[in-house]
């Protein structure tokens, strides 16, 4: 049975505040970082290129050339850098020119990664884990972090949980966290919202609707609780959906 505040997120997806078509450079949208109230980052998964997009229109603004065509699958910022993540768990840190500087994951083979967000309470970056690459381990998804003093992935994945408490399916496409802390993955491939608490306690699961959520890859949050998500493109259009959400969870 579905909890109140399960219901009450799902209510609040079904309709967002806003809505904005997006540019078809950006068919392949597939990350988000907010910079400011008026500015969003976002990158796409075929270009090593980092596109500053208005929050008012979702137009872009900028773009900012770092690296060779690639499968990047996330975006943060911290302090005066860019970072943006590589399906196979590179990490790019971009300065405002586009000059970039690659830290590589050791014994990648096999994973498969789709979402980066700043933790900056705990001076790391959050990385979910689309595919781990252990195939016996596949019963869970993983959220790793790299810290952002050492430059270095950390051995032991900060969260592991059962997809079986979450959704057989659930396969992580974006990730972020909130200003109070829970941490929001995001499921493309099974339509899927995942809210854990700041220890990795299950909040709340919430279904999305694919008329709206046709391919939700990106994820980020304003300092007001207000969430943006973007679609690729698919069958349809890309978009950058906001949400007013705030007060859902406490």
């Amino acid at each position: 049975m579905q909890s109140c505040h399960a219901q009450e997120l799902q209510n609040k997806f079904s309709q967002p505040t806003e809505q904005f078509e997006l540019s078809k450079e950006l068919n392949e949208i597939s990350g988000l970082t907010l910079l400011s109230d008026s500015e969003i980052a976002a990158v796409q998964d075929e270009k090593g290129k980092i596109y500053i997009l208005s929050t008012q229109d979702g137009k872009i603004l900028k773009e900012i050339e770092f690296g060779k065509k690639g499968d990047y699958e996330g975006i943060t910022k911290y302090k005066k850098h860019f970072y943006v993540l590589k399906s196979n768990g590179s990490i790019y840190k971009v300065d405002k020119s586009g000059d970039a500087k690659e830290y590589a994951l050791k014994q990648n083979k096999g994973f498969d990664f789709e979402g980066l967000c700043l933790d900056a309470v705990n001076k790391r970056l959050l990385v979910a884990c689309k595919e781990h690459g252990n195939k016996d381990k596949r019963d869970a998804f993983y959220i790793y972090s790299f810290s952002l003093e050492t430059k270095e992935y950390e051995k032991k994945p900060a969260y592991k949980i059962k997809r079986s408490k979450v959704n057989d399916n659930f396969k992580p496409s974006g990730i972020a966290i909130h200003p109070n802390g829970n941490i929001y993955v995001l499921s493309s491939f099974s339509k899927t919202l995942c809210v854990l608490s700041k220890s990795g306690e299950i909040l709340e699961v919430t279904k999305l609707n694919k008329s709206i959520f046709n391919q939700p890859e990106g994820i980020t949050f304003n300092s007001k609780g207000d969430l943006y998500i973007s679609n690729e493109k698919k069958n349809d259009i890309p978009t950058l959906l906001k949400f007013n959400i705030d007060g859902t969870l406490k």
